[in-house]
């Protein structure tokens, strides 16, 4: 089951999040909380941490709020996220476009202070070329194939598992977070909207010259050099006194 589940994400990769064709069909996944209690509303308390959840196509949204006496941070480099088989290590929003391989901990978050963040699985965002691409977190699109439609459809039941390592004054707490999926629905292509809380991508540096360049190159020094032969064979006029 897991495995058929890390199957299908790896599928999703391909699918982005803006809208493709209205042709081939979209879904919504229905998640809820199963672990450590069950909630609807993808809401978990304690006596040190109140956290909400939402799942966007790309990535897990969530709120949080600092309930103790101390400062709380998120241990971003020992979470991780489970679509099935192996978990993956996870970017968060101040490292979403980050191609370093280490993630780092969270600012403190003072006593009663509230944070809004973002968990994505660290493979879904890569670099194309110049292009940031940003991976649907399930698949939400069948490319009109029957056996994708299929694949979707039987994501109804399958879990997500996420491990949220919290420092509460130094001290680490993991929380272990499983949800599942209670449903999933086809949409209209009408009532779609691509996800409005995704961080500006940061300019592609080049290594070296484009296509476009080098066309242009080509023809400034072809210019230039049809300009000097054209100066040396001109005969010069006499000068008149």
């Amino acid at each position: 089951m897991l495995l058929a589940l890390a199957l299908f994400w790896m599928l999703g990769c391909g699918t982005s999040s803006r809208v493709r064709s209205s042709l081939e069909n979209k879904y919504r996944y229905y998640v809820s909380l199963s672990v450590p209690q069950k909630s609807a509303d993808l809401l978990f308390r304690d006596d040190r941490l109140i956290i909400q959840f939402r799942f966007d196509e790309p990535a897990i949204r969530f709120q949080a709020q600092n309930l103790t006496r101390s400062s709380m941070q998120f241990d971003w480099p020992h979470a991780s996220l489970a679509l099935g088989g192996s978990p993956f290590s996870v970017r968060n929003v101040a490292n979403y476009y980050d191609t370093s391989s280490v993630p780092v901990v969270s600012a403190e978050i003072p006593p009663l202070g509230v944070v809004r963040d973002v968990i994505a699985p660290r493979l879904g965002i890569s670099l194309k070329g110049r292009e940031w691409r940003s991976a649907d977190l399930l698949p939400t699109t069948d490319g009109n194939s029957f056996e994708r439609e299929s694949a979707i459809k039987g994501m109804v039941g399958k879990t997500i598992e996420l491990t949220l390592p919290v420092k509460f004054a130094g001290e680490r707490t993991t929380y272990q977070f499983v949800f599942v999926i209670d449903s999933v629905r086809q949409v209209s292509w009408s009532d779609y909207r691509p996800p409005d809380w995704l961080p500006a991508a940061p300019p592609v540096r080049s290594l070296g010259p484009t296509a476009e360049d080098r066309v242009t190159a080509a023809i400034i020094v072809g210019g230039f050099a049809g300009f000097l032969r054209y100066m040396l064979t001109m005969k010069k006029s006499p000068v008149v006194e």
